[in-house]
């Protein structure tokens, strides 16, 4: 995202990554988030759904205006509504453990780190939690992790318009 000499330099967009595994059942709940969100058209909004994070999203969210990563958790991380939306904390990133060198997989706070350390630039960044109750064998959400999408999906759309 490099500005022509002379010109105004890009508007950054904000970056979605919903992440997880759609064929073990609610870890699947980030890409389905991301498939709901891409229906939205919009403009100012990236999506991406991807089964993992790897060290190749880095550039991607160095160009991000912020990032909100979308997840399955189990249920001690997501008490009562069964979400959660919150800040990854700035310095979180800058003490994050880096992934194993070749590692093909990576947290949030991790590749913020790369980004920071490879591009120059760590965007702000949140995440949303969304309870799994069951990650066995299958391609659908179980009806009680379902039953959380539109609460989720009213969260995403209040982060989408609080720029």
């Amino acid at each position: 995202m490099s500005a022509a000499p002379g010109g105004p330099a890009p508007q950054r967009r904000d970056l979605l990554i919903g992440w997880g595994n759609d064929l073990r059942q609610d870890d699947g709940v980030g890409l389905a988030i991301a498939a709901a969100v891409q229906g939205w058209h919009q403009r100012q909004l990236t999506v991406l759904a991807t089964r993992q994070l790897t060290p190749e999203l880095a550039p991607l969210l160095a160009e991000a205006r912020r990032v909100l990563f979308v997840d399955a958790a189990l249920a001690p991380a997501c008490p009562p509504p069964g979400w959660r939306l919150e800040r990854l904390a700035a310095d979180a990133a800058a003490t994050a453990a880096a992934p194993p060198p070749f590692s093909h997989h990576a947290s949030p706070c991790a590749l913020l780190q790369l980004a920071g350390q490879l591009y120059g630039r760590t965007p702000p960044a949140w995440q949303l939690l969304v309870r799994a109750h069951r990650c066995g064998l299958g391609s659908h959400l179980t009806p009680a992790t379902a039953a959380l999408l539109p609460e989720a999906l009213a969260a995403v759309r209040h982060w989408c318009g609080d720029a």
